[in-house]
């Protein structure tokens, strides 16, 4: 059973804060101007990565309670961490969904989860942010190769080396800059929108990005960051040395992690015992409503290149492995390799489904998952990658979905187009 000490000073800091007659940061106010900004129009998005469409992101930046000093005309959403990490926070508390209806699609608001984040006061709003953060957009970042408690100890470490009238950065050059890309800007942007880290900007330089002047911890996030550290119960390794020898031998806390199941999930544990010096916090925003599976047909166009496609119809009770058979069968491929589907929901997370054939995945298999269970929709692109080897990957598009036809079979109804040799 893990424990989670809560230090005197903590106790202060948390009660101090929890005093304040708004919540820290300006996480709250910003983030209810993004969705302002997003109105009933919705803002265009970028077809494959779902980003706020460049021109827009001026816009959006000036939105913020302090804009960042951009001297960019035409910077990629990356250019503005803080526009980044709302539109992360967005996706991942699902009141921001795709619309994929209109030729250019457009990122809209979730009139069900907007109805339900009204409910909430700041506090409340507040926390719930912080737990998308926490506890939902940092482990979805493990399938990117960077482990939740990895994220949470640099934070930590790095809001530790810029507590006040500290000067240990300014000494470790290497150390700022290896921090800074370990952590990536949008984290940092976070850490200021949610209170932990006081940031003064240079001013706008032509042509260059986002300048920090000076970064300054709150007691706050050093109570913060700190106390859910803990609740990881991994605090021993050494963090330079995976920064500058990510090969060494010194990582068996991570191997002993993985090979015993928490008892609590740490954002949860960290809650447990933080929340209670907040006593207007008694809601958390939750995710929707699960809704019934689609029930009809499903039509697909698969395409291998630009010259050769199928369109198939499937029942929307068929599962993924189902899909996986008739599209091989399709174009003449035998069924011997591992093959996995990819895609983006309505809510721009990215969805996998694996071979069931597939030993050790973190994600869902193919049998497991039917059509209309998946929340498909028309415009859609899925991925299928086949024969890791040879590595063939069709382009699955959602054409329709047809409600009235039920008890469809698996039908081929157009094709174009020789298929290639498989081998």
């Amino acid at each position: 059973m893990k424990t989670l000490q809560i230090t005197e000073v903590d106790r202060a800091v948390f009660t101090s804060v929890a005093s304040m007659p708004e919540p820290p940061g300006t996480i709250v106010r910003d983030f209810d101007a993004l969705l302002d900004g997003i109105g009933s129009n919705g803002i265009p998005v970028s077809a494959k990565t779902c980003e706020f469409a460049i021109a827009r992101l001026p816009e959006l930046n000036g939105l913020l309670t302090h804009p960042a000093p951009i001297g960019l005309s035409r910077g990629r959403q990356v250019s503005y961490p803080h526009v980044d990490g709302l539109h992360l926070l967005l996706r991942f508390t699902r009141l921001g969904k795709v619309d994929r209806s209109l030729r250019t699609p457009q990122m809209v608001q979730d009139k069900a989860m907007v109805a339900r984040w009204q409910l909430l006061n700041p506090t409340e709003r507040y926390f719930s942010l912080l737990e998308r953060w926490w506890n939902i957009a940092d482990f979805e970042q493990e399938r990117f190769g960077m482990a939740a408690d990895r994220m949470a100890e640099y934070r930590c470490t790095f809001l530790k080396r810029h507590r006040p009238g500290s000067r240990a950065k300014e000494r470790d050059e290497k150390w700022q800059v290896a921090m800074l890309g370990a952590l990536g800007m949008k984290q940092i942007a976070l850490m200021q929108l949610f209170g932990l880290l006081n940031i003064a900007s240079e001013p706008p330089v032509p042509g260059k990005g986002w300048q920090i002047k000076r970064m300054v911890a709150t007691p706050w996030g050093l109570s913060a960051s700190a106390t859910y550290l803990q609740a990881f119960g991994d605090t021993s390794t050494d963090l330079l040395e995976r920064l500058f020898n990510p090969t060494g031998k010194n990582s068996t806390p991570d191997e002993l992690e993985a090979e015993e199941e928490m008892e609590h999930h740490p954002f949860l544990l960290w809650a447990s015992r933080a929340l209670p010096f907040f006593p207007n916090c008694r809601h958390y925003l939750g995710d929707p409503e699960a809704v019934e599976p689609f029930r009809g047909s499903v039509t697909f166009k698969v395409s291998l290149g630009s010259d050769v496609w199928r369109r198939i119809v499937m029942p929307a009770e068929s599962d993924f492995d189902d899909l996986a058979r008739f599209i091989l069968d399709a174009f003449q491929f035998d069924d011997d390799h591992l093959y996995q589907f990819r895609y983006q929901d309505e809510y721009a997370t990215q969805r996998t489904f694996d071979d069931p054939r597939c030993s050790d995945v973190e994600d869902d298999y193919a049998d497991e998952v039917t059509l209309g269970e998946a929340g498909l929709f028309p415009r859609q692109l899925v991925e299928f990658r086949y024969d890791f080897g040879d590595d063939w990957r069709f382009d699955v598009l959602v054409e329709k979905l047809d409600a009235s036809e039920t008890g469809a079979q698996p039908t081929v109804l157009a094709k174009t187009g020789k298929a290639p040799r498989q081998y």
